[in-house]
């Protein structure tokens, strides 16, 4: 039986930074799930259980941070980056203590995209969160 690609879900009210993320998981082989807010965030990630969550923290409906909150509260553990451009400070807290796995600043480069992407995959592919 052959596997499914991996889903990874990119929660992010920015379009052009939807469409940048998204292109540069496609190449990578990736089933790419899309949400413009954080409440349909929620809504997919329950439904479609993607491997992987980038969660932009700042969006309109509901908070990147609610979302994570509310999906942890649900029984997700597949990993959820949060898509911040804190990396430091109360709003990186923030994000980490609501349920984030790790925090990857904005701007992205498409080597660390690529690369944080890879290993979480790898490590969700294994069964280890």
């Amino acid at each position: 039986m052959v596997s499914s690609p991996p889903s990874v879900l990119i929660a992010e009210d920015n379009e052009d930074i939807r469409e940048l993320v998204s292109h540069q998981l496609r190449r990578m082989g990736v089933i790419v799930l899309l949400a413009e807010n954080g409440r349909r965030a929620l809504d997919l990630a329950l439904a479609q259980r993607p491997a992987l969550v980038l969660m932009d923290m700042d969006m309109p409906v509901m908070s990147g941070f609610d979302a994570v909150a509310a999906l942890r509260a649900s029984g997700y553990r597949g990993s959820i980056f949060a898509l911040t451009a804190y990396q430091d400070g109360p709003e990186a807290e923030r994000a980490l203590s609501s349920g984030c796995d790790a925090l990857l600043g904005k701007p992205i480069t498409s080597e660390r995209l690529r690369s944080h992407v890879t290993q979480a995959l790898a490590r969700a592919a294994g069964g280890v969160r």
